[in-house]
């Protein structure tokens, strides 16, 4: 821990700046009550100040406490004048080293281990019957046999509301006739019984549809956060198998590593054939985004990559300096990467681009080690971020985010069922006791998962009682005996499990699972 001890200077204290705590991310009926816990002095660099407040209600100025935690070299870590917390959570909690210890830096799994694991737990990809399932991507030959592909194509069109009215596109109610259309552009009756399998790469960070448009459609006239024709996030720069094109010929029917849907046409560029994709998939070296995104800036030689957003967990070939061209796009390649991505060319093939990324961005040559440590410091570089369902807003929701942070490490973590991973230390907590959850959650290392039905978070450890987790979250009510109104934080949060859903049960009590990404055998030794 990087935090010194310091004196606190003392302020009188009549307002504390905090937020309540809610949540809502699953609904349950019956309520529950849990006590209250203590808090506890801090070893932090803790300055504490005194400013005023006015409210509406009265012109009395009212005295409110700043806290600025600093780390040892002088940075500001977060200043309480203008960052809310939840209540429960202190300022020192708000930086990665306060939940960082020496022994987290010890390597979880090694590239052979999570490479077994990304074998092991690759996602199913099932059509509504649960008979129907698509090849993995590595599993995919030549041609597909088009009854699999009419069957998740239809299955699509049976999530058609029965109620065309409650279903609203740019505030209206939407119509028979529209979704009559978006299943014709589905283009059922053009898949050839004997489809050709084409491989490719996407090119850019987009949402994957339900059916092949970009209309956004929500529950009422006023929602624009749950799209319901959104399936999931595109990354940039992935393995991609394609079978099939829309009726307007603008969309691509495409298989990623854990879930098929439609994505635009412009997003995908095809392999010449197949030993070109798999051959793609392994260069000498990977470039890994490592911050919470970077972009790739204007380039009037460059279209085709100009303003990208790479998200963490995006990698690229790394090219090395010896065989890079000395000038890119009439820039020399000083004190940059370079690196090789795929963007699409006019005959829709893949066109490799050079590209040039600062030194100074925040990404890393290869994966990161896979520790505890840098779990936790890559989930601190989301927080605050906004909640994004299915990777919306060009943000991301619970699932989406624990995806981007493992990425960053070569764990590739499936979209749905991250809780059903196989090969690795798990808990099933389903039948315990909060108190025998705790005992377990307690001695889990920062960095663990903890998940129960509609969430899953990333646990940083135990203070007073206290397990606390970071998760993309979008409402929650507070602890008891708090105030049980709904509060929506829609971003990326920190926060005790004591904090309740929509049916006041505390997440302690909703979680189901628990676990490492280290084999189970290794974390009891």
């Amino acid at each position: 821990m990087i935090f010194s001890r310091r004196k606190i200077v003392s302020a009188i204290l009549a307002t504390v700046l905090a937020m309540p705590v809610f949540t809502g991310c699953n609904n349950v009926t019956q309520s529950e009550s849990e006590p209250s816990l203590p808090t506890t002095t801090t070893e932090s660099t803790i300055a504490t100040t005194t400013t005023s407040e006015t409210t509406e209600e009265t012109a009395e100025p009212t005295p409110v406490e700043s806290v600025i935690i600093r780390t040892e070299d002088g940075d500001t870590v977060i200043d309480t004048s203008y960052v809310r917390l939840i209540d429960g959570v202190k300022p020192e909690m708000m930086h990665p080293d306060y939940w960082i210890s020496e022994g987290d830096n010890e390597i979880l799994m090694t590239d052979e281990e999570i490479a077994e694991y990304n074998r092991t737990n690759r996602g199913v990809i099932k059509a509504g019957d649960n008979k129907t399932i698509m090849p993995h991507l590595e599993d995919f030959g030549d041609t597909l046999d088009g009854n699999i592909l009419r069957t998740f194509l239809k299955d699509n069109a049976k999530s058609v509301p029965k109620d065309f009215s409650k279903a609203y596109l740019n505030g209206k109610p939407t119509t028979k006739s529209y979704w009559d259309n978006l299943v014709a552009l589905s283009n059922i009756d053009g898949v050839e019984d004997e489809i050709k399998v084409r491989y490719g790469f996407t090119t850019k960070r987009m949402t994957v549809r339900m059916f092949p448009t970009e209309d956004r459609i929500f529950g009422s006239s006023s929602d624009q956060f749950f799209d319901s024709l959104l399936y999931s996030e595109c990354m940039p720069y992935v393995p991609v198998v394609i079978l099939h094109e829309s009726t307007d010929g603008e969309y691509l029917y495409t298989v990623f590593d854990s879930f098929s849907a439609w994505v635009r046409k412009d997003a995908i560029a095809l392999c010449k054939d197949r030993q070109d994709w798999e051959a793609r998939q392994n260069p000498d070296q990977w470039l890994v985004v490592t911050g919470r995104e970077i972009r790739l800036g204007d380039d009037p030689h460059s279209p085709l990559t100009q303003d990208l957003i790479l998200p963490m967990g995006t990698y690229m070939e790394l090219v090395p300096a010896k065989n890079a061209p000395k000038s890119i796009n009439q820039r020399t390649t000083y004190g940059d990467y370079i690196v090789k991505v795929p963007t699409r060319g006019k005959d829709g093939f893949i066109k490799d681009e050079y590209v040039l990324i600062p030194i100074s961005d925040d990404v890393n040559v290869g994966f990161l080690p896979l520790t505890s440590a840098n779990i936790v410091r890559q989930a601190f570089k989301l927080l605050g971020d906004r909640y994004g369902w299915g990777g919306d807003l060009k943000a991301n929701d619970c699932t989406g985010i624990t995806r981007e942070i493992y990425r960053c490490f070569g764990v590739l973590l499936p979209r749905v069922g991250q809780s059903a991973s196989k090969g690795i230390y798990k808990v099933d907590m389903s039948k315990m006791s909060s108190s025998e959850k705790l005992k377990v959650i307690k001695n889990l290392a920062p960095g663990s998962l903890i998940s129960f039905p509609g969430h899953i978070m990333i646990y940083l450890g135990t203070v007073d009682e206290k397990p606390y987790v970071i998760s993309s979250c979008g409402t929650f009510i507070a602890p008891a005996p708090g105030p049980t109104d709904i509060i929506h934080p829609r971003s990326v949060i920190l926060n005790s499990l004591y904090v309740r859903n929509r049916s006041l049960k505390t997440w302690l009590n909703l979680s189901t699972t628990a676990l490492t990404m280290k084999a189970a055998e290794k974390l009891e030794n």
